[in-house]
C-alpha cells in the first residue's frame, strides 16, 4: 500500500471553531515563522498577533479553518476563503500548513483533496517563488485532481514574487 494510501485512511479534516483559538494561534506562530524564510522582502506577518485576517476566520461568512488531523492528532490547518467571502472569482486557499514531523507522508495532499471535495469549482492559490517545495506540493495535487496542468502566472507582492495558480475542481 502507498504511503498516501495510508495516510488517507487516518486524514480527516475538522472544521475549526472558537475553542481551538489558541492551538490555531500556536501553529500559524510556526508558519508564519517557516514562511518568513521565503519572502523576497522582509514584511509581513511573522506571528499569529500581527496576521491580520486571523478575526475574519472566526466571524465572517466565507472563511473557513479547518484543523488536519492524523490518527486523532492535530497535524496542521487550512485557512479557506470562499466564493461568498469577497469579490473572489474563485475559491482560495489562504494559508494551509502541515507540521515538518509529519509531511511527506500523504497527509497533505490527502487534506487538499477533502477540501476540494467541499468546494468544488474555480481555485486560486499563490506560494513565494522561492518556495520550490510548496510549489512541487501543489502541482503535484492540483495534477492528481484535474490531470492537467493550472493556469500559473507570477504575482509581484509586497513581500515579494508569488506564483498563482489557477485551476478548476469537479
Amino acid at each position: 500500500m502507498l504511503r498516501e494510501d495510508i495516510a488517507k485512511m487516518v486524514v480527516e479534516l475538522v472544521k475549526a471553531d472558537h475553542s481551538n483559538f489558541r492551538q490555531i494561534e500556536s501553529m500559524l506562530d510556526d508558519y508564519l515563522g517557516e514562511l518568513s524564510n521565503y519572502r523576497e522582502v522582509s514584511i509581513g506577518a511573522t506571528s499569529s498577533a500581527n496576521y491580520q485576517h486571523l478575526d475574519a476566520y472566526w466571524s465572517e461568512v466565507g472563511h473557513h479553518i479547518f484543523l488536519i488531523q492524523y490518527s486523532k492528532q492535530v497535524v496542521g490547518f487550512a485557512f479557506i476563503r470562499d466564493l461568498n467571502s469577497t469579490e473572489l472569482v474563485a475559491h482560495q486557499v489562504a494559508e494551509f500548513y502541515v507540521r515538518p514531523d509529519s509531511r511527506r507522508l500523504g497527509i497533505g495532499r490527502s487534506a487538499v483533496l477533502e477540501i476540494w471535495k467541499l468546494f468544488p469549482g474555480k481555485w486560486e492559490l499563490q506560494v513565494h517563488i522561492r518556495n520550490t517545495a510548496a510549489i512541487r506540493f501543489w502541482v503535484s495535487c492540483i495534477d492528481t485532481e484535474t490531470g492537467d496542468k493550472p493556469q500559473l502566472q507570477e504575482i509581484k507582492a509586497g513581500d515579494g514574487r508569488r506564483l498563482q495558480f489557477n485551476f478548476r475542481i469537479g
